[in-house]
């Protein structure tokens, strides 16, 4: 009787909850309800909108593509390597040279990548994608690469990378920290 008494306070008569105490109850449960379905329709409202403006921004870029589609041949004639090495340099003037690095980086996986996919199907594909990250993206492989890039006297990438090559900070951690000198 006294647990009922405090969840339903003054609505309990003896130990019978009242008629009253019951509806007020659960008017107020009605009224939370409605509250929260207008917010989930106000996100719905808000959730179509985003649908059809999406829907909307894909029939206008449908409606630029050619009736016979887009010929693969305009990119093979170096337009993206173009549009690849002008996005670079635009890159390296706001980071300095660490894009430069970056993208000297990844240059021989896009030619490996280039060479070695097979897009005949979406099987072969998948397998030719595989086999090709399996033979390249290898933490070694990625490792010996960027250390090769980064030790090249003749490549130029700008103080941001020089910092990354040099080791006087490996020094530090040497003597700090005698048991991770063997990783290094």
């Amino acid at each position: 009787s006294s647990g009922i008494n405090a969840e339903y306070g003054d609505h309990v008569m003896g130990s019978k909850v009242s008629q009253a105490g019951i509806l007020q109850r659960a008017a107020d449960y009605i009224r939370e309800e409605e509250s929260r379905n207008k917010e989930l329709d106000a996100e719905i409202v808000m959730i179509a909108s985003r649908i059809d403006q999406r829907k909307q921004q894909i029939a206008e870029h449908q409606r630029k593509i050619p009736e016979n589609g887009v010929s693969a041949a305009c990119f093979s004639s170096g337009m993206v390597e173009q549009e690849y090495r002008a996005f670079v340099e635009e890159q390296a003037r706001v980071s300095g040279g660490l894009m430069r690095l970056y993208a000297t980086l990844f240059e021989p996986l896009f030619g490996s990548f280039n060479s070695m996919i097979d897009n005949t199907s979406l099987d072969s594909f998948c397998r030719s994608a595989h086999r090709w990250f399996a033979e390249n993206c290898s933490l070694s492989k990625i490792r010996q690469l960027a250390t090769s890039l980064i030790t090249d006297p003749n490549l130029e990438f700008g103080p941001e990378v020089d910092e990354v090559g040099r080791t006087d900070h490996l020094q530090v951690d040497q003597e700090h920290f005698p048991q991770n000198s063997r990783l290094l």
